[in-house]
């Protein structure tokens, strides 16, 4: 996929940022520091970094790597580096989107994978950010989705087989990364328009509809499943009495099955599709009545034009069972369970938020989508490498992202704590370096003041 990836880093922000933001230096060294990117399970202690221009130009011991004259130097001494982050899963070009891309970087995610949005507010926003004025992340992105029914996200209707074909020659003249498939489409449409995907060698991403199987979505050469759609539940026969009839939400959590899901997710590993669950998003879908959620917390740093778009397109339930929280929570932990089971079977596994719903605020999102993951078993080394190496690996970037080395692209985000011992660790954030641009402790605290600022709260 590489080739066709336009490697972007995006500077977008609101008024009254910019002058926050360090202009490029040519030269950064980042001194005694653990460097963790994922390559080994334990720290490398004593380490310096130095970035030249947007480049790892030098990584090794301390005591034998020197510091160029005239670089900026950040003491490292008690901190922890790891890779910039991925967010597998976003929507950036949507209403108030722009205000929070800075956002993102501000929390360590120099990346994202943009899954449905106005294609040229995106190609508008790369074209300023080669400029180098604005400040976000680099974007990979599908522009508009395939769909078989009316949305309200760009996307492209389409109903019939031989219309397929036509659609993604459109979406192959627009440029974009990949092609994302859709929930509402007719089983013979989605093969339709998955082999013209091929046929045209752009890789392939999406939902499960309703009208096809998981196990035949990924036989079509979907390359990565979102939500884990059409991925069943582990229930009793039961739970499935007890939770189905009174939970409103089973398209989204999934129907229960006391089936044995190894066969399907041994399936999914050997064919090498990947599977991003956004368990952030799908905690708010299971606690549909709650006018509380986790996320709330960082509602200040989003303007209303957003929040109003998301309440549009996602609105709280009228009515609901009163023990609808209750069976919901029990879904969900069922769900984080899963991703742990599909990562023993050797289905990769991709953070991923649906940022900015309510309980998936941008950048604060992915760093509670990491500890959602550990729950669900994943070890801190095996969380940080979702989201930093796998990424790049499954996008065919790993060359140039995904680890702290020699010759890479400088997405670096520097820790106060260990995240190899709590993967929540990377919360504590001390500095950003994207593309080779540095936002440090001072410049980092003065935009997130900024971003409330700005969205008038």
């Amino acid at each position: 996929m590489s080739c066709r990836l336009a490697l972007f880093l995006l500077f977008a922000t609101p008024a009254g940022v910019a002058a926050q933001i360090a202009p490029p230096r040519n030269l950064i060294a980042i001194t005694h520091v653990s460097v963790v990117d994922g390559t080994t399970p334990s720290p490398r202690h004593d380490h310096t970094v130095i970035v030249d221009g947007n480049r790892v130009a030098a990584l090794g011991p301390a005591a034998t790597t020197p510091v160029p004259a005239g670089a900026h130097l950040l003491d490292g001494r008690g901190k922890f580096l790891i890779p910039g982050l991925w967010d597998m899963h976003v929507h950036t070009a949507i209403p108030g989107g722009q205000s929070v891309l800075a956002l993102y970087v501000a929390n360590g995610v120099t990346s994202v994978r943009d899954m449905a949005g106005d294609w040229a507010q995106i190609t508008a926003w790369r074209r300023e950010i080669s400029a180098g004025r604005l400040l976000g992340p680099r974007i990979v992105a599908a522009g508009p989705y395939i769909e078989g029914g009316d949305v309200p996200i760009p996307h492209l209707l389409v109903r019939a087989p031989e219309d397929a074909g036509p659609a993604v020659d459109s979406l192959k003249r627009l440029g974009v990364d990949f092609v994302k498939l859709h929930s509402q489409l007719p089983r013979n449409v989605y093969f339709a328009a998955a082999r013209a995907a091929r046929e045209r060698a752009l890789p392939l991403a999406g939902h499960v509809p309703r009208s096809i199987t998981p196990r035949e979505a990924s036989d079509s050469g979907v390359q990565s499943l979102e939500h884990m759609l059409q991925i069943p539940t582990p229930c009793t026969p039961a739970e499935s009495l007890a939770l189905v009839p009174r939970f409103p939400v089973q398209g989204v959590l999934g129907r229960c099955t006391s089936e044995d899901l190894t066969p399907l997710f041994t399936h999914l590993a050997r064919n090498g599709t990947w599977v991003v669950p956004t368990l952030v998003a799908q905690y708010e879908v299971a606690h549909w009545p709650k006018r509380d959620l986790p996320g709330d917390l960082f509602a200040p740093y989003l303007p209303d034009t957003l929040r109003r778009y998301v309440a549009q397109i996602f609105p709280m339930a009228d009515s609901v069972p009163d023990d609808a929280d209750a069976v919901g929570h029990a879904l969900w932990e069922k769900r984080v369970a899963l991703v742990g089971v599909m990562r023993a079977a050797g289905v990769g596994v991709l953070p991923g938020t649906d940022a900015p719903l309510r309980n998936s605020p941008p950048g604060f999102g992915l760093h509670e989508e990491l500890a959602t993951f550990a729950r669900g078993g994943f070890s801190p080394f095996d969380a940080l490498r979702a989201a930093t190496l796998e990424p790049a690996r499954f996008l065919g970037l790993l060359d140039s992202l995904g680890t702290i080395e020699p010759g890479k692209i400088a997405d670096l985000v520097l820790l106060d704590a260990d995240p190899l011992t709590d993967i929540r660790n990377v919360r504590r954030i001390v500095a950003v370096v994207a593309n080779g641009r540095l936002l440090d402790a001072e410049a980092r605290q003065a935009l997130l003041r900024d971003l409330v600022a700005a969205a008038g709260r």
